[in-house]
């Protein structure tokens, strides 16, 4: 099973650079590599640069949740998290398949309102968040990690359930703001909001365990 899900990956990861090579000599010397918080293209880059960004991205995703797990500290916690762990990253190189094509078609003079095509994307990525908040254990990588969180496992849980929640909420906003027109901005500050009042809670919560054993 193991090798299949990896096989998936690296297929997936291969389509990437696959893509760009198909596209590449059919678009313009310069392409779309960003947009504003309108979702209006801001700013132009070299084709082979901006079609190298996606699959390069996959790339070090990939090769990066295959490596943690096994220079973690905690590396005996994955166990228990494993198949959303790499549900996270077959997430993961899927959005950054789908910003490849969104590229792609920009480039080729398809008109792309990046709000709308990125948004109920992102909210996916959110609500597997979640998900993988709720079921993870205590770890170096992976999750709310504060200096708190880190020392208890109780605070940990705690956390990253509230998170989870909280992850789930970002998610719904982000479909209710994608209208808007400085959609991206007001997604971020509530995620902003929301990093501080978790990291906040994750002390109240360790310093609530310390003070019922002492």
């Amino acid at each position: 099973m193991e090798k299949i899900f990896w096989f998936i990956i690296f297929a997936l990861v291969f389509s990437s650079f696959f893509l760009a090579l198909i596209f590449y000599p059919a678009l313009p010397e310069k392409i779309p590599s960003h947009w504003n918080a309108s979702g209006n293209i801001d700013a132009y880059m070299e084709k082979g640069l901006m079609l190298l960004l996606m699959p390069l991205c996959s790339l070090a995703a990939a090769l990066l949740f295959l490596i943690l797990p096994k220079i973690d500290p905690l590396k005996k916690n994955y166990k228990y998290f494993m198949t959303y762990f790499r549900g996270m990253l077959l997430t993961l190189v899927a959005f950054f398949l789908y910003l490849h094509v969104l590229v792609i078609m920009a480039g080729l003079g398809f008109t792309i309102k990046m709000n709308y095509w990125l948004m109920p994307a992102m909210s996916a990525l959110f609500l597997y968040l979640a998900l993988l908040l709720r079921k993870s254990r205590r770890n170096w990588f992976i999750g709310i990690r504060t200096p708190w969180t880190l020392s208890s496992d109780v605070a940990w849980d705690k956390t990253n359930k509230v998170a989870s929640t909280v992850m789930a909420i970002l998610a719904i906003i982000l479909l209710m703001v994608m209208f808007l027109e400085q959609a991206i901005l007001i997604f971020i500050a509530f995620l902003i909001a929301a990093i501080f009042g978790l990291f906040v809670y994750s002390y109240f919560e360790y310093a609530k365990e310390e003070k019922s054993h002492a």
